[in-house]
């Protein structure tokens, strides 16, 4: 075993609950949109807007993408995990729209920023060949969102009102924020000097590296036209309540996880291109299937279940291609990874609520279409120019 693996592995579980606490934010206004409208007094086109500012915000990720490589990754967590909490504890102490559209916004970009540092991380620390499987179970913690962070939202915001989760929500930030800073070692920079840098951004303008990118954007676009709209399908579809939609809502988590697991066992052996194809394609064949499910909770559930899980399986192969596609900026091209999902999402959450009021239909054409585009620039343009060769050995 590497002197990289000692260090990474006991870092695994303290990433796991960073992101377990991070997308449990991101996601939680997704089922809940009906509900977050009601309870701060809004239209639901309102809170959706703000779910797209946030996600628009994320591009001011690579920015801070390039101070995490100028200053390490260890100091851009802390700090944005700091961030992130108090914009949560600011919504759950005064929840008015004002102050919900603006700590919204704040994550998004913190996220960004906590998300970028993580991946940068391990692409610093763990060979290519094992980084597939070393990222999924990072990734755990996105899929456990759903399992455990919004069912227990769902609870929250029946028994306590629609702001109280953004309280415990931001007293975990800052738990994860205080765990991250007692274990996580020093890190050193990647760049000397903002002309070191420089040099390092010159990879991400190359062909290959553009198209990642928009990829990435694709993936999230077409997953959010049909996740934005979620909660407002199953309610009228189905009338489920605020905690039956929790509860529905561990459905897709398994199905995330899931996803994950398939992804640590299968993406480094498919390969990751090959892992990502396969995600796409299952998940616009799914997707067809939704529109004739509609009067049917159950046969509702194991589509979103198989919807999700391709989603997840594909989105997770992604990252770890994504980070030998630039190594001298690594923490910037991340970030700019990251900010180009946001970009998909926000696009989406604009998106998704408008071609709804059509009819599901044109939701699920719309994300085939969008699928299709992407498998095409994943064929063409997007290949790894960069392969670290380095033994490989299991992660403990």
């Amino acid at each position: 075993m590497n002197s990289n693996q000692i260090r990474i592995n006991p870092l695994l579980p303290i990433f796991i609950f960073v992101r377990l606490v991070v997308s449990t934010v991101f996601r939680m206004v997704f089922p809940f949109l009906p509900a977050l409208a009601r309870g701060l007094g809004v239209p639901i086109e309102s809170v959706a807007a703000a779910v797209s500012a946030r996600s628009a915000l994320g591009f001011i990720g690579p920015a801070l993408g390039a101070i995490a490589d100028m200053r390490g990754r260890k100091q851009a967590l802390v700090g944005a995990l700091l961030l992130f909490s108090v914009s949560l504890l600011a919504i759950g102490i005064w929840p008015a729209y004002a102050v919900f559209f603006t700590g919204l916004v704040i994550t998004g970009g913190t996220t960004v920023v906590i998300d970028s540092s993580i991946h940068a991380y391990l692409g610093d620390r763990v060979p290519y060949a094992q980084r597939g499987r070393a990222t999924a179970l990072v990734e755990l913690g996105w899929s456990l969102a759903f399992v455990i962070g919004i069912p227990l939202i769902g609870w929250s915001m029946a028994h306590s009102g629609w702001n109280a989760p953004f309280i415990w929500l931001g007293i975990l930030g800052l738990l994860a924020g205080g765990l991250v800073g007692l274990v996580l070692p020093q890190t050193t920079p990647v760049a000397g000097s903002w002309e070191e840098l420089r040099l390092g951004l010159r990879q991400i303008l190359a062909p290959s590296p553009l198209m990642g990118l928009l990829l990435a954007m694709l993936m999230t676009l077409s997953n959010q036209i049909i996740s934005i709209v979620f909660g407002i399908w199953m309610e009228d579809s189905f009338g489920l309540s605020i905690t039956q939609l929790g509860t529905a809502s561990i459905v897709i988590g398994v199905a995330g996880l899931v996803g994950v697991g398939s992804a640590v066992l299968f993406t480094d052996r498919l390969g990751k291109r090959q892992a990502i194809g396969l995600g796409l394609v299952v998940n616009s064949v799914i997707c067809l299937v939704l529109p004739f499910v509609v009067n049917n909770l159950w046969g509702a559930l194991i589509a979103l279940f198989v919807f999700y899980l391709s989603f997840e399986f594909g989105l997770t192969s992604l990252l770890p291609l994504m980070t030998t596609l630039s190594t001298q900026a690594r923490g910037v091209f991340m970030a700019a990874t990251l900010a180009f999902l946001s970009l998909g999402d926000a696009l989406g959450a604009l998106i998704g609520p408008l071609l709804i009021r059509s009819g599901l239909t044109i939701n699920v054409l719309a994300t085939v279409v969008i699928n299709v585009c992407g498998l095409a620039v994943l064929a063409i343009f997007v290949k790894p120019i960069f392969i670290q060769r380095q033994t490989i050995e299991d992660l403990e």
